[in-house]
């Protein structure tokens, strides 16, 4: 942490920060042709103020056309004196890969906006599956942008959601009926989502109408999704880049962008090199996920009904069209990925399993997201004396009063297991409440 606030005086103090913000844009375009960045301000009698800042770095934009064309959009809350939001917009190759970010002084519908119609500058002529946890204004820019994408709901999200509709006590009650929204959500036929939702109804009654009113099937389960999510059912891998940064989230905002930026040049030379050591076809990841497939199907019965279609006999029978890349299943359309009934009519065949994967899951696709690198920024001629009085001002917002938090807030549907010093068991009970008998 101390390293990263000394990195933070580089580019001057508070108020200081954000009007170094007009060279730092300058800076980064000439070291890194190509890279995308885009200011708004608010202005008064005083001058200009920073309202939001979209950035995307070339190296970014060049690596998402080999990745998954799969988003997941999420924010997070910046911790210093901006008091402001990160958003980031987040894609996966075998591992992940942030192409773009937006910071801003408040959560607002127009930064959503602005994200997602730089977005939509990025990806030309892609089809994109957006992973969101139903922001008010992602939902709208969403709506407003990219109206015929497929847009899927955070699953871990919608049950954190969902605890607070459950009236039910019991605990065991409850991670019961969790688990099986989980089963309709990962369902991949209607007839199975229909029966596992008709279970989830009954057992839930009328506490949870109002929840499941405004949650469309096409938003969150595979039976009825319309589009290619390749298996991503939550917004994990934006969850996880905001861990990554925890710390810089203290630094004032030409720091926190330049320091996302050398975080991110060295993942991208670390996973170059990473990938130029790969002496194979397909990622490591997709060839340990192919062995656990032919383990499982050693015993499986297969027979031939032509050169594309096979019957596989277990328990019940399942047909594959590996011409079609489809299985009775829907796994196969679902994940766009071989299931394991597909997996083990295409070894039948004899045919090469590698023509069967999308490009993502190569070692070339792997290579060539990480092929261009993020270049330094260098700050050692940059002019301390203001050369113009249009200097930009820090965003119009008040501090508010007391200490500021160091630790994160706990939702009111989140449960927060402790271990109770009279029984010694983890619950949500202490030495003052506990009603364990002891013998």
């Amino acid at each position: 942490m101390g390293v990263e606030k000394a990195r933070g005086l580089v580019f001057g103090d508070y108020s200081s920060s954000f009007d170094d913000l007009r060279w730092y844009v300058d800076a980064v375009n000439a070291c890194n042709p190509g890279s995308v960045f885009y200011m708004e301000f608010d202005i008064d009698s005083k001058g200009r103020h920073f309202k939001c800042l979209f950035f995307a770095f070339e190296a970014y934009i060049h690596g998402f056309k080999y990745c998954r064309p799969v988003l997941m959009l999420d924010g997070t809350f910046l911790k210093g004196r901006h008091k402001g939001c990160l958003l980031a917009a987040t894609a996966k190759d075998v591992i992940n890969l942030s192409i773009a970010g937006a910071i801003c002084h408040i959560l607002c519908v127009s930064l959503a906006l602005v994200l997602v119609k730089v977005i939509r500058y990025l990806t030309p002529k892609r089809d994109i599956a957006f992973v969101t946890d139903r922001h008010g204004g992602l939902l709208k820019a969403l709506a407003e942008v990219f109206p015929f994408s497929s847009h899927s709901f955070c699953l871990m999200h919608l049950k954190t959601n969902l605890k607070t509709y459950l009236s039910v006590k019991s605990r065991e009650s409850k991670e019961y009926l969790l688990t099986l929204f989980s089963r309709c959500a990962y369902a991949p036929t209607i007839e199975l989502f229909n029966e596992l939702f008709e279970e989830f109804k009954g057992r839930c009654g009328r506490s949870v109408e109002k929840f499941l009113k405004d949650l469309p099937n096409e938003c969150w389960c595979n039976a009825y999704f319309q589009g290619k999510r390749y298996g991503e059912m939550c917004t994990n891998v934006a969850e996880s880049f905001n861990s990554w940064i925890r710390d810089e989230r203290h630094l004032f905002s030409t720091s926190l962008v330049d320091a996302i930026r050398v975080k991110l040049m060295e993942q991208f030379s670390r996973r170059r090199e990473v990938g130029n050591k790969w002496n194979r076809i397909v990622c490591p990841f997709t060839e340990k996920k192919l062995e656990e497939a032919f383990n499982d199907t050693k015993a499986w019965i297969v027979k031939k009904c032509s050169d594309d279609i096979y019957e596989i006999q277990l328990d019940h029978s399942v047909m594959v069209d590996i011409g079609k890349r489809c299985c009775s299943c829907r796994l196969w359309k679902i994940d766009c990925f071989p299931c394991k009934h597909g997996f083990c009519a295409i070894k039948r065949s004899g045919k090469n399993l590698n023509c069967f994967l999308d490009d993502y899951y190569c070692v070339s696709s792997y290579c060539d997201s990480y092929s261009h690198s993020i270049y330094p920024v260098p700050s050692m001629w940059k002019s301390n004396v203001v050369v113009d009085d249009d200097v930009l001002l820090p965003p119009l917002c008040k501090r508010p009063a007391g200490r500021p938090r160091t630790e994160r807030i706990p939702s009111k549907c989140e449960i927060k297991r402790i271990r109770c010093s009279r029984c010694g068991k983890m619950g949500t009970h202490n030495r003052k409440t506990c009603k364990q008998a002891l013998l």
